[in-house]
């Protein structure tokens, strides 16, 4: 039984400054900002295995070690996928035939230029002349280089009478290694 002459929430301790409740949890963020947010920290309770298999893997790029262990049943990250187009038509081949390997060979062409887009990014060069107020001349200029290694083709698909589409895949561990061996980071 409590005495009688204490009330039924008295402080049995002198008051606390709101600065020393603050003071763990300061000292715990600290710690943790020496090596940088983790993408798994900031994963959603009811994220799918995809995405958290996807923010383990921005922490491995990022050279900080998983939360949470990687099951052997767990789906693995979706692959890049790039894919170009081209017309039969303007290849320069004498023959059907050739103009259609040609239109082929381009689309392929288009899609590693769409996955080096994806894994190295794109450089843009734009100049813009104005006299009297007025645009006179305005070019954009794109321009894309890297090193691609491991990407497949999965398909190879005509488009209408005079068309091919390619796409291609590129695994995400493989965009890592290259990343890692270009001494880029991702």
């Amino acid at each position: 039984m409590r005495p009688a002459s204490r009330p039924l929430f008295a402080r049995s301790n002198p008051p606390v400054s709101r600065a020393a409740y603050f003071l763990p949890v300061v000292a715990a963020l600290a710690a943790c900002g020496a090596q940088g947010p983790r993408a798994t920290d900031s994963l959603p309770p009811d994220a799918s295995a995809q995405t958290v298999q996807l923010a383990q893997l921005k922490d491995m790029l990022d050279g900080i070690e998983p939360t949470v262990d990687v099951t052997a049943n767990a789906l693995r990250p979706a692959p890049l996928i790039g894919r170009g187009f081209a017309q039969v038509a303007a290849q320069p081949g004498q023959t059907l035939n050739q103009r259609r390997l040609l239109a082929m060979r381009a689309a392929r062409m288009e899609a590693l230029r769409d996955l080096t887009e994806q894994v190295h990014g794109l450089r843009l060069r734009s100049d813009s002349l104005l006299r009297d107020a007025v645009l006179r001349d305005d070019t954009v200029a794109a321009q894309v280089q890297g090193t691609l290694r491991g990407a497949r083709t999965t398909a190879i698909e005509p488009r209408g009478e005079d068309g091919y589409v390619v796409t291609l895949e590129l695994d995400t561990d493989t965009v890592a290694y290259v990343l890692r061996a270009l001494g880029e980071r991702p």
